[in-house]
């Protein structure tokens, strides 16, 4: 029992860390679609989160986020893309400002990266393969108010 306290401990601990995710993060696609992540700060060793992509005004994703401890009390980042199945990345490395979670077994994406650049701007990467190329993609957000 009081490892298992202390494990929930550590993990909300850890994902303290991962307060710089907290706020609202845009960017604009030159093809015109607008991405919006936003993070509630953590609260209780969890991290809420959801994103949507708007173009042409209609929705073209979302996705329902959270970062939990997992059943070994490590960090992981759970997603629902666009009403998929859920996917669970377990925690790899948590850096100053920085964060990467992966999953090898896992389609497309393997790895999940986030880096704060500086208050304002956020990048988030997507990495893996998919038939055996490598692929990734770059999201540079920007902090926006949660209004817009």
């Amino acid at each position: 029992m009081i490892g298992s306290v202390l494990a929930l401990a550590l993990a909300a601990s850890e994902v303290d860390k991962l307060a710089f995710l907290a706020g609202c993060w845009t960017l604009t696609r030159p093809s015109g679609a607008k991405i919006e992540e936003q993070w509630l700060a953590p609260a209780a060793g969890t991290m809420l989160g959801m994103s949507r992509t708007v173009r042409d005004g209609k929705l073209r994703e979302y996705e329902f986020m959270r970062i939990v401890p997992g059943d070994d009390g490590k960090p992981r980042f759970v997603a629902i893309p666009s009403g998929q199945a859920e996917s669970a990345f377990p925690v790899k490395e948590i850096a100053e400002n920085a964060v990467t979670f992966e999953a090898p077994e896992h389609d497309f994406p393997q790895r999940i990266l986030y880096r704060l650049l500086d208050k304002d701007t956020l990048v988030a990467r997507i990495e893996g393969s998919v038939n055996g190329q490598a692929r990734s993609a770059d999201f540079p957000y920007r902090r926006c108010s949660p209004a817009n």
